[in-house]
């Protein structure tokens, strides 16, 4: 934490890894120094620093006396923030001192206050330490999709969603996806899990997936589940998992090479439920399952779990033999953990070892005393004593941390007319009006980093020699990307027109394919902002500004217009930056209306019409025309963000949130138009935009790679 003294005011300015100071004591500082006047300006520490006192600011907050200053902060796990308070200098030492004396608290946070955060809810925990990083992975989770999550970790203390490793598509099974184990193996990983009470392999090049099996069948016909791997030291891997065989009951075979298939000549059996403490009061069963192996000298441990999981009495009890197959001893020690720290339903782990070095114990429990699901997370220490393993009373409950938030605008880069697509590489990719057509990319639709022009000086289109290239529209059609864009000078409204450019990549380089025509051969004044889609295998090119919106067929392979078709009127006088999507059976017309490039004097904003076809007629709520230039708002500006408008597509996340990119200029920021990002919402069969504005904080999207 580190203080500096400015000559009319103080700022104040931190930057925590494990988290950030918590808001009551930002409220107690508030309290104490009484300030006059307080202007509070947060700034990412990508956007800064920036020193802007006495001023409010768009992606900041300004606070006048007697405002809530920490109702107004979106804290953000690493992000700086600057305070400027105008108060006595006595005042400012004596929270200087506070500060310090807390510092050391704010290092022992692990729940971030960016967003809502919670234990990590997956049973039957798994962990891989690899390449610096912990990953996890589990049966059910937070994500809202099926198959496996995988969830990743710098510290162990705090956890984000990182992927969907497995999808039901890529598996055997469709449903009961349980008790995952990764492990890197010959340069892949291979994840072994269970679906449908069958035990399946896939693989990957990466921990995070995604996870595909080669053939989709298990690893035995027979049903079992719970398979964990166990490689000795002279390379041989076994496997073992639970059969039914008179009960829950843990059995062993020796894997053949290509780890998807086992010799069956070698099953035997390991581990039946039958010592008191395996047999729970509350949940009758006979249960042994959640094995995993480990070696240490001549000795062979087996950690298993007994009872059944909904019992509180679930637990961990340690075998050891002397050989992989047994016959297994059951340590007098048993269990070696059952209900620690107060928790119920204690079991069902792995151990690993930690950057560190030291052997962990990753296992679940209940949610509380009196609900079992979803279970959560936990992790113990653990040490290997001559034959006996003992495990940490004190377990560390790790912090999910989800609902991190985003501010607009997601790039300071001048980014208009954006178009987005994501591609095969798992990264979006944005183009925007420039001279050569920008191109940014992201993996989560919030952090932008430029990657190039679509063109350069010499392979730039030319079919209007002195025009600048608008509104690029960017779409995949089969295995390559399509760009259509316009050609304009201000004010040539007869000689601008609309070309087209293919590439075999997202990035570029685009070859420019010449103009499909120009407004003057058209008869279409001002055509420019085209919109490209296909509709019942055949496509269609929409564009148009101020003088009407259009449409026609394109040719089968898109690059002209097909013989014999004229432009049909779709939307009047009001409009352009035209896209067009479909949303449960409907079509949406989505356009700008206002100017788009009188810097903060802009009045641009974007509007929607609805139709039952794609050719209109488009109406508003009323159900009055947009060909008569009636529309509903769906984004306008307010004291911050000025000229929102000419959006790109929606993209969807795996959650199923739909996200519209569009640009904006930023009062007393940036001259350029910036990109933004909001979340469209459906109401009674139309988009809308909470209050209509930009989001100055907003919960990320939920994007899976």
């Amino acid at each position: 934490m580190t203080w500096y003294n400015t000559p009319s005011y103080f700022v104040k300015v931190f930057k925590n890894k494990y988290g950030v100071l918590p808001k009551d004591f930002m409220k107690r500082i508030i309290e104490l120094s009484n300030p006059q006047k307080i202007t509070c300006i947060i700034f990412e520490n990508l956007f800064g620093p920036y020193f802007l006192p006495h001023q409010s600011h768009s992606y900041g907050y300004a606070l006048s006396s007697g405002e809530n200053l920490t109702s107004k902060i979106q804290f953000k796990s690493d992000a700086t923030y600057f305070f400027h308070i105008t108060m006595t200098k006595r005042i400012f030492h004596l929270l200087c001192g506070l500060a310090a004396a807390l510092a050391g608290l704010s290092a022992s946070l692990s729940v971030f206050a960016s967003g809502k955060s919670g234990g990590l809810t997956i049973a039957d925990p798994y962990i891989l330490f690899h390449g610096g990083r912990y990953y996890a992975y589990g049966t059910g989770g937070p994500a809202p999709w099926g198959g496996i999550s995988c969830f990743v970790s710098d510290d162990l203390n705090t956890w984000r969603l990182a992927s969907q490793a497995l999808n039901p598509d890529d598996s055997y099974g469709e449903t009961g996806f349980w008790a995952p184990e990764v492990y890197p193996l010959n340069g892949r990983f291979y994840m072994f899990y269970t679906a449908q009470e069958h035990i399946c392999v896939a693989e990957s090049d990466s921990p995070e997936g995604p996870f595909i099996q080669k053939e989709k069948k298990p690893v035995r016909e027979e049903k079992s589940i719970d398979s964990s791997l166990f490689i000795d030291e002279d390379g041989t891997p076994y496997i073992y998992f639970v059969r039914f065989t008179g009960g829950n009951v843990i059995w062993c075979a020796e894997m053949n090479p290509d780890f998807l298939s086992i010799k069956e000549e070698t099953l035997r059996e390991c581990i039946r439920a039958g010592e008191p403490w395996e047999l729970a009061r509350d949940v009758k069963a006979e249960v042994a399952e959640g094995p995993s192996v480990f070696r240490r000298g001549g000795r062979y441990y087996m950690l298993y779990s007994a009872n059944h999981f909904k019992s509180r009495e679930y637990g961990v009890g340690l075998a050891v033999a002397d050989n992989p197959f047994g016959p297994w001893r059951k340590s007098r020690s048993n269990p070696v953990l059952q209900r620690v720290g107060g928790l119920q339903g204690t079991g069902h782990g792995a151990p690993f070892t930690d950057r560190d070095g030291n052997m962990r114990y990753v296992f679940h429990s209940h949610l509380n005393d009196s609900v079992v699901a979803p279970r959560v997370l936990h992790i113990a220490d653990m040490k290997v004593r001559g034959k006996k393993v003992v495990m940490g009373n004190d377990c560390m409950t790790p912090a999910y941390v989800r609902g991190e938030m985003y501010s607009n605008p997601v790039s300071f880069e001048a980014m208009p007319d954006p178009s987005v697509v994501k591609a095969d590489d798992g990264w979006f990719y944005a183009y925007g009006t420039a001279r050569n057509v920008l191109i940014m990319r992201s993996r989560d639709l919030v952090h932008w980093e430029r990657v190039g022009t679509a063109f350069t000086d010499e392979t730039r289109p030319s079919f209007e020699p002195k025009a600048g290239i608008w509104a690029p529209d960017v779409t995949r059609v089969g295995d390559r990307y399509v760009m259509y864009y316009s050609m304009s000078v201000w004010g040539g409204e007869w000689t601008c027109g609309i070309g087209c450019a293919v590439s075999d990549r997202p990035e570029g380089p685009f070859v420019d394919k010449g103009k499909l025509f120009r407004s003057n051969e058209i008869g279409v004044k001002n055509s420019i902002d085209p919109f490209y889609i296909e509709e019942n295998g055949h496509k269609y090119l929409f564009w148009g500004s101020f003088r009407g919106i259009y449409w026609i067929e394109l040719s089968e392979d898109g690059f002209s217009v097909k013989p014999g078709a004229k432009p049909q009127l779709v939307a009047g006088t009001a409009f352009e930056g035209t896209y067009i999507h479909k949303h449960d059976g409907k079509y949406y017309y989505f356009g700008s209306v206002g100017t788009c490039c009188e810097g903060v004097k802009s009045t641009y904003r974007t509007v929607v019409g609805r139709s039952d076809s794609l050719f209109g007629p488009y109406v508003d709520k009323q159900g009055r025309p947009l060909l008569e230039n009636n529309f509903e708002v769906l984004i306008h500006g307010d004291g911050h963000y000025v000229g929102t408008g000419h959006n790109s597509e929606i993209v969807q996340d795996a959650a199923g949130n739909d996200w519209m990119l569009y640009h904006s200029f930023i009062v007393d920021g940036p001259k350029g138009r910036t990109l933004m990002m909001d979340r469209i919402e459906w109401k009674d069969g139309w988009p809308y935009v909470k209050a209509s504005r930009p989001a100055s904080k907003a919960p990320v999207p939920v994007i899976v790679r």
